[in-house]
């Protein structure tokens, strides 16, 4: 069967993507390399947690508008997060960690630059000295831990931007994002060819006519492809192009890519609560720095965060490795002997992301050649072959599952409009 277009990936993007075709009439097929739908949208609904625990994406960052849309129209509810958010240095626990004026000195620096360079550059020049060992630390921690930058290539303009973002509210949506996700498929399934455990790994394509080649031996084909795996996968030479790609095979390698680990913890009690009853997060410069609780419900979890180039070097430590520089960061934090920490522990979980082989790695960051490489993957390849997903978008929601909706909807409106 000849399909009119053929999506690869069945996460966020792609679903969206399929919709938008589907809307318009197309003839889709959507092959998906894992068994279920989602892709870094995951969660764990059992084992040894309480209720549906997001392992993947968990949060809506400010005014996601596409998100919210989409989340109103299927009736699903949200909720503002709270709890304040603490700092703690050489295990002193500091207010409300919006009190050191070092952040906004940095941020007017980085205004007054005249051209962009990569964040260890910008540092090494304007932050070199000694007495400002602590910037540099706190600067890089901030841009490993949530922009999942490496230092050494990412764009310290794009990090600026990002540091602006940390005064929005944050938002849970109920049943996590698997909720929205299970919406937009379940509603479109029976109008698209939906193959799971269809590992892609060799395309053949000519103007207006693609065959896809599984690893199962299957293939499809169709008359365009939207491509919406993750900037680990392109970057991995997993999927084969013949003939092959020129500069969009180049703009793929210069998109930022970063690593994550989530430790998520399950506790008989909130034994937090003893210390600061509306803790909402734990910054720290502990191994494993940042961690954060349910609030405003009140839950027994809570859930680690290591990025960047350390979750990489991290990610080889085996699961109970893991637990124990967790365990031990907890410690530290709370002043709490570690062995009184794992009689109040029932079940853990480490995901290392770069673990996973379909998505290896967390979500992108912006390099000095970002800009340039995703206004090459934002065209097409002989308006047959079509790139989206959140590493390929260019708004203020970089990497977050807005930027992959919005990817999936625009580039089925450039491809239908074209």
């Amino acid at each position: 069967m000849e399909y009119d277009v053929i999506i690869i990936g069945a996460g966020a993007s792609g679903i969206m993507a399929m919709c938008e075709l589907i809307t318009a009439g197309y003839k889709v097929c959507m092959l998906e390399a894992s068994g279920t739908i989602g892709g870094r949208i995951a969660s764990i609904e059992g084992e040894g947690f309480n209720g549906n625990i997001a392992t993947g994406a968990e949060f809506i960052h400010g005014n996601a508008s596409l998100t919210l849309e989409l989340l109103k129209t299927a009736n699903i509810s949200y909720t503002a997060v709270s709890g304040n958010m603490i700092s703690i240095k050489k295990g002193f626990w500091l207010s409300e960690s919006g009190n050191d004026n070092s952040m906004e000195d940095l941020s007017e620096k980085i205004s007054g630059l005249k051209e962009d360079c990569s964040i260890r550059h910008f540092l090494d020049t304007y932050y070199k000295e000694e007495k400002y060992k602590d910037i540099r630390k706190n600067t890089q921690q901030l841009a490993e831990g949530f922009s999942l930058a490496d230092i050494d290539t990412a764009s310290v303009k794009s990090f600026q931007k990002d540091m602006s973002n940390l005064n929005e509210d944050d938002y849970r949506i109920e049943g996590g994002y698997q909720s929205l996700i299970k919406y937009l498929f379940e509603n479109n399934r029976d109008k698209a060819t939906v193959q799971f455990f269809s590992e892609v790994h060799n395309i053949n394509y000519h103007k207006n006519e693609v065959t896809v080649h599984t690893k199962d031996g299957k293939e499809y084909t169709g008359n365009k492809l939207i491509i919406t795996v993750s900037a680990g996968v392109l970057q991995s030479g997993d999927i084969n192009f013949n003939p092959a790609l020129n500069e969009h095979a180049t703009a793929i390698e210069q998109l930022g890519f970063g690593s994550v680990i989530k430790v998520l913890f399950q506790f008989s009690e909130p034994f937090w609560e003893y210390i600061s009853k509306d803790l909402g997060f734990a910054l720290s410069d502990e191994a494993i720095p940042t961690w954060w609780t349910q609030m405003p419900q009140r839950t027994s979890l809570l859930t680690g965060w290591l990025g960047g180039n350390k979750a990489r070097k991290a990610s080889q430590l085996s699961e109970d490795e893991l637990s124990a520089l967790a365990l031990g960061s907890l410690s530290n934090i709370f002043k709490l002997d570690t062995r009184l920490l794992k009689t109040l522990l029932i079940y853990h979980k480490a995901i290392c992301w770069d673990k996973n082989p379909f998505v290896k790695g967390g979500y992108s960051f912006n390099t000095l050649k970002s800009e340039q490489a995703k206004k090459i993957l934002r065209g097409p390849i002989n308006n047959t072959i079509y790139f989206a997903g959140e590493a390929v978008y260019t708004g203020e929601f970089q990497g977050t599952v807005e930027a992959a909706l919005v990817s999936g909807r625009d580039v089925v409106r450039n491809m239908i409009f074209e």
